[in-house]
Parts: structure tokens; C-alpha cells; sequence
């Protein structure tokens, strides 16, 4: 019974009559009134009739209605879409063009009727971009075509709608007057640039007071002109240090050529042909004045950090070095040395324990220096500690020594987990030879410690640790061990060093200089005097460097693998896996350097994860900045990156465009 339906005609009230009507014809057949019964039954049946009849006419006549009403909303969205006052196209996956409306056709041009791809009009056009599975919106299109720019919603259509695949609907939004707008807000941003003349001092000890002013107003004269050419000013505070500010959209110029106006300002040559060179720090895109004057301090300590000579441009989210193919000017003055000797004094005097840690995979330079410090926190009365997780090949004879000297020296060295263990809130950490936190023996103690001391001589690179108490980065230094035997000699409290700690010092300087080879200024030989004066003993310090047979013979297989590239540099690798390749690597590439007309060399090592470079140079060669482009970095003549990955030709052939790069740019100034 459930699935009996009434009919369309009898369904409101009309049922009710129906059944009324039945009824009274039931009772007249039962009270026998015949003829009265089958005249209700015609009356009902007529009037049954004319309902249904009437039922079909009103439903023909509702379907007419909505066959016309959906006709007339569809003719109007049509129309709607056509004449819409914003161009509008459909395209498919592949860009081909379906269907567009009159304004999408003014924009256009005549040549619409010509396009079949959208690509065909706008090649540049990132069609890959639109994704099938969601409706979304590409920024900022340039049509060069046009001079105009348009933001692009679009909305992703069925399969089969158009063609075969999904097809999309782009709304096209004019955004011309706001994207100009940006760029003239961008264009006429103010960008803070402070230079220096950072050897100002040294230089002008060697010329007469005429001399020095007239070379100094040249330099201003250059300053002037650039700051004109830039819309910008530059103000004279200091000396030797000037202000400039000028139009952000000129920075893509200078950054073009590299700062040319480190080369002009070197141009400028006194009697002797002596020349000051510029540190510039550049503050850019910044969310105010504040900001911008602080990117710029930053830059320049970075550029100073790194030696001088250079520009270093700071953005929001960037670091970029320019210029710095010079040697580091050595500082005759040691008053520096003697403020941070103070200084760390007071520091070792107020902590409660001292840690003292180098670089990852250590070398001499960054264990003697550490024993130089351990000497210094010992004079002061406190227990220190030097963080050296494994001893490798180039520790293996200064550990030895060590075992023979003194118990004291052996417990003091630990491993990160002690080091974690025995730190407090009063510990000091001193960190020497890196002052890359990821670089270092143990960067976990310093999420750990907030009293962190860095010393180091290498060139800053983008990567630095901040909020130290006290940093001493002179790049001019031939090593950390020169930098700590200064600090050790302006110690009010005379410190007695054994002759272990001055052999140990001694072997960090002759390590990096490869024995007073490179990188030695006056300074370096007064540190090695004064280590000399202390007990340091240069044969039992080349005890340090004794190497096996087995070395020996690596070293020879290396230097015969070699091949000299570009002319002039020469490139070799060590294939195996081996503890001590990291170090034979190193002195290989100085015993490449022997080789005549070589003025540069890198030797290639493979590690379990990673290939590492060390590079090796004579100073005609910036080895410094072909590794940085490797995410590396170091000194003008020792450097060092590592490559992550472990095939050795792909390592090499980064390296060969790396060095074919920093050839090209050489060759443009």
C-alpha cells in the first residue's frame, strides 16, 4: 500500500472531494437509488476530467516558464560574462586559448584572432603555475607587450568542459598603477651606506700632512660624485669615516659592478705609491630608518671583520660581499691586542669555569691556541677545560707530547657531553680559530652558554656568532696562536708559559703560515720572538709535524695525480676513505704550490658525506672567494669548503666553475 501514489491531479484538496463524492455514490447504490448513483458517478467523472485536464495544461505551461526563465539566465550570463568590464579567457592545460570576452579581446589587439595559445601571445606566461586541483590566483604578470601588469585569479572548470583535460577561467586584473606604484616606492627607497677608510692610520704614518689631506679629499671627491649620481648626499663625521644615503635603485648597479669604487679610491696613489682602500657597509630594504642605519653598522663590522678593502651589502634576509681580492693590512699598533687582554681578564676573573673549544676536525693552530688559553684561565685561578671530541691525524704527535708532559693537560681535555655536564649559567665559553657556530667543536654548548669569547683570524663570513661578549677578528693575523700569545703578553699578572704551551703556540703559527711562508707580517715574528724568549724550541716543535712513510707516500701519489687548469691553478683529490686525508689534503695543496708558475691549488677529499676542498694560494689568486662561492670560505691564500655530495667528479666540476667564475670576474675589473 506505501508504494501507492496519488495522482498529480487529485493531490491538495481536490483528494478530499473525491473521496466525499464516492461516498454518497456508495450509499446511493446500497440504499438502491440507481439512477441518482450513476448520475453522480458521470458528474464525478466529468469533473475528474476537467481536473486532470487542468492539472496537464498548468504543468505544460509551468515547464514553458522555467525552459524560458532558465533560457533568459543563461542568455544573461552569457552576456554577463561577455560584455564583463574585466578581460576574461579560458584556457586548458596547455594554454590553449577556448574562449574570451570583448574586454580580454581589447587587450589583445587584433592579433586575437590570429592566437590559438595563450603562449603564443605571452610565452612568459606560467601556465605550469595553474594548479588543476584548486582555484588560485598568480601575482604581479608582467606583460612587457603591453606595459601593464595584472594579478590573475582563476577558477579550475571540469574535465571535458573544454577539451579533453581541466580548463581554467582567468579573471585578469589590471594591477598596472599599483605595481608601478611599488616600484617607485621601491625605486626611491633610501638605502644607508657607511665607509671607511680602513688604513687610514697605517697609511698616513708613512706621508707627510699635505699628502695625507690631498689624498683624502679625493677620496671625498669620489664619494661626492657617486653620492650626486645616486640622487643621494654623503656626510664627512669623522676623519676618515663618511655617511652616505642614497636611491635604492641604483644598488643593483653598484652590486653589478662589484663596487667599482673600491678600485677608483685604490686608483688614488700617493709618492710612495702608497693607497688607502674603503670597507663600505650597505643597509638596505629595511622596515625603517633604525633598521637600516643598524644593517649598515653590521655590514661594515662585516667588511672590517673581513679584512677591509671590501663592500658588504645587508638585507632582510641576505649578506653579500663585494670586492676583498687584497691582502688584510697588517696593524702595526698593538693597543687593540692590550684593551682585549684586559678585557678578558676581567671576564676569565668573573666566570665560574672556563670551556674553551675550536674548530671541528682541529688543526695545531686551534689546539695551541686553546693551550694558550688554558695557560691564561690557569694563571687567573680557574679551572679550565678544552673541548676535543676525537684526536685526529694532524693532533696525534701534539697529543703524544702531551701524555709526557703533564697529567693536568690530558684531564683537561673532554668530550661535548662533559663539557654540557660541568657549564652553569658563570661558565665561559671561549671559542678560537672559527667563529662559525655550526664549524665548531661543540655548537650545542653554545645554546647552552651565554658568556661566549670569540677569537679568531679568519675572514668573517655571512654566518657568525652573535651576542658575544667580547670578539677579536683580526684577518690580518697569521693565526689564532699570534692573536693569543699578543693577549698573553699584556696579562698584567706575568704568566710563565711551560715550554709545552710555547711549543704548542709556536706550531699553531708555523702551521699556518707553512713555516713562515705566507700570511707572516712583523707581528707574526715578534709572537714567535716572544714564544722563542718563553722556552719555545723549534726543533722539538718540528716533532709536532713528523709524518710516516705511509704519508709520505700519499702525498707524493697526490702531487703525481694532479693537472694544472686555467694555467695556472692545480687540482688534485684523494679518492679514499681515511681519517688522515683531511690533513695530507692540506699539505699537499701547500706542496702543490711549489710547482712553478702554479699560483693557486686544491686538493679534493672524500668524507663519508661530503667532499671537502682545501685550497691553497700564493696571494695572486683569491682562494677565499672561489670557496665562498662553494659555501666555504678562509683566508686570500688558505681556504676551504665542502661540497655535499659524494661523487667526485660532479665536486670537481663545481670546483672547476667556481675557479672559471672568479677567473671571469677578475678579468671584468
Amino acid at each position: 500500500m506505501d508504494n501507492i501514489k496519488t495522482p498529480k491531479f487529485l493531490k491538495d484538496d481536490s483528494f478530499v472531494y473525491f473521496i466525499l463524492l464516492t461516498l454518497i455514490i456508495v450509499v446511493l447504490l446500497i440504499e438502491k437509488m440507481y439512477f441518482y448513483a450513476i448520475a453522480s458517478a458521470v458528474a464525478l467523472l466529468i469533473v475528474s476530467a476537467m481536473t486532470f485536464r487542468k492539472q496537464m495544461h498548468r504543468e505544460k505551461e509551468l515547464k514553458k516558464y522555467m525552459i524560458d526563465y532558465t533560457n533568459n539566465i543563461e542568455n544573461l550570463s552569457v552576456s554577463s560574462f561577455l560584455n564583463f568590464p574585466m578581460p576574461i579567457s579560458i584556457v586548458d592545460e596547455q594554454g590553449k586559448l577556448h574562449w574570451y570576452n570583448s574586454k580580454f579581446r581589447d587587450l589583445v589587439g587584433e592579433k586575437i584572432e590570429e592566437i590559438e595559445n595563450l603562449l603564443d601571445y605571452y610565452p612568459e606566461f606560467p601556465i605550469k603555475t595553474l594548479d588543476a586541483s584548486i582555484d588560485g590566483i598568480i601575482n604581479n604578470i608582467e606583460m612587457s607587450q603591453i606595459s601593464k601588469s595584472y594579478n590573475i585569479p582563476y577558477n579550475v572548470l571540469k574535465e571535458g568542459k573544454f577539451g579533453d583535460g581541466k580548463s581554467f577561467v582567468l579573471y585578469w586584473i589590471d594591477n598596472t598603477v599599483y605595481s608601478n606604484l611599488k616600484t617607485k616606492y621601491n625605486d626611491e627607497r633610501p638605502i644607508a651606506m657607511l665607509v671607511q677608510i680602513d688604513n687610514y692610520d697605517e697609511i698616513s704614518e708613512k706621508m707627510d700632512k699635505g699628502e695625507k689631506s690631498a689624498m683624502t679629499a679625493e677620496v671625498e671627491k669620489i664619494l661626492n660624485k657617486y653620492a650626486s649620481e645616486m640622487n643621494g648626499f654623503v656626510l664627512k663625521y669623522d676623519t676618515f669615516r663618511f655617511f652616505m644615503m642614497v636611491e635604492n635603485k641604483y644598488l643593483e648597479s653598484l652590486e653589478s659592478k662589484k663596487f667599482s669604487i673600491l678600485e677608483e679610491v685604490k686608483a688614488i696613489k700617493g709618492s710612495a705609491d702608497y693607497y688607502f682602500t674603503l670597507s663600505i657597509g650597505v643597509g638596505a630594504f629595511a622596515k625603517n630608518l633604525g633598521q637600516l642605519i643598524e644593517y649598515s653598522k653590521g655590514a661594515l663590522d662585516v667588511a672590517l671583520g673581513r679584512g677591509g678593502d671590501q663592500a658588504v651589502v645587508k638585507k632582510i634576509n641576505s649578506v653579500k660581499f663585494y670586492g676583498g681580492k687584497s691582502k688584510a693590512v697588517e696593524k702595526r699598533t698593538k693597543v687593540k691586542a692590550r684593551i682585549i687582554s684586559y678585557a678578558l681578564r676581567q671576564i676569565i676573573d668573573q666566570s665560574s669555569n672556563v670551556i674553551i673549544m675550536g674548530h671541528r676536525i682541529g688543526d695545531m693552530d686551534s689546539l695551541g691556541a686553546s693551550i694558550g688559553l688554558y695557560s691564561i684561565a690557569k694563571s687567573r685561578g680557574k679551572k679550565a677545560y678544552i673541548v676535543l671530541n676525537t684526536i685526529n691525524y694532524a693532533l696525534k704527535n701534539m697529543h703524544e707530547r702531551m701524555k709526557s708532559e703533564d697529567s693536568q693537560y690530558l684531564e683537561s681535555l673532554i668530550d661535548t657531553e662533559t663539557a654540557l655536564s660541568l657549564s652553569d649559567q658563570n661558565t665561559l665559553c671561549i671559542v678560537l680559530d672559527t667563529h662559525r657556530g655550526s664549524y665548531t667543536e661543540a655548537p650545542e654548548l653554545l645554546n647552552k652558554i651565554e658568556k661566549v669569547v670569540l677569537i679568531d683570524h679568519h675572514r668573517r663570513s655571512e654566518e657568525y656568532i652573535e651576542n658575544t661578549l667580547l670578539d677579536y677578528i683580526e684577518p690580518y693575523a697569521s693565526s689564532t696562536c699570534e692573536l693569543v700569545s699578543e693577549i698573553i703578553q699584556y696579562m698584567d699578572d706575568h704568566i710563565k708559559l711551560t715550554k709545552f704551551e710555547a711549543d704548542s703556540l709556536m706550531a699553531g703559527i708555523i702551521v699556518d703560515t707553512n713555516s713562515f711562508t705566507f700570511k707572516t707580517g712583523v707581528r707574526t715574528f715578534e709572537a714567535a720572538s716572544f714564544l722563542r724568549r718563553n722556552g719555545a724550541d723549534t726543533v722539538d716543535v718540528k716533532e709536532f709535524f713528523n709524518e710516516s712513510l705511509d704519508s709520505m707516500k700519499k702525498k707524493t701519489e697526490i702531487i703525481e695525480k694532479s693537472e694544472i687548469v686555467f694555467g695556472d691553478v692545480a687540482i688534485s683529490y684523494i679518492d679514499d676513505l681515511d681519517e688522515n686525508s683531511n690533513v695530507i689534503a692540506a699539505q699537499s695543496a701547500d706542496e702543490l704550490l711549489t710547482i712553478k708558475d702554479v699560483k693557486a691549488s686544491f686538493v679534493l677529499v672524500r668524507n663519508k658525506d661530503y667532499i671537502n676542498i682545501s685550497g691553497r694560494s700564493t696571494g695572486q689568486i683569491n682562494v677565499q672567494i672561489i670557496m665562498e662561492f662553494l659555501g666555504g670560505g678562509g683566508h686570500l691564500n688558505m681556504a676551504g669548503a665542502q661540497i655535499q655530495t659524494t661523487d667526485m667528479d660532479k665536486a670537481k666540476l663545481e670546483l672547476y666553475d667556481a675557479i672559471n667564475r672568479y677567473k671571469k670576474e677578475s678579468q671584468n675589473k
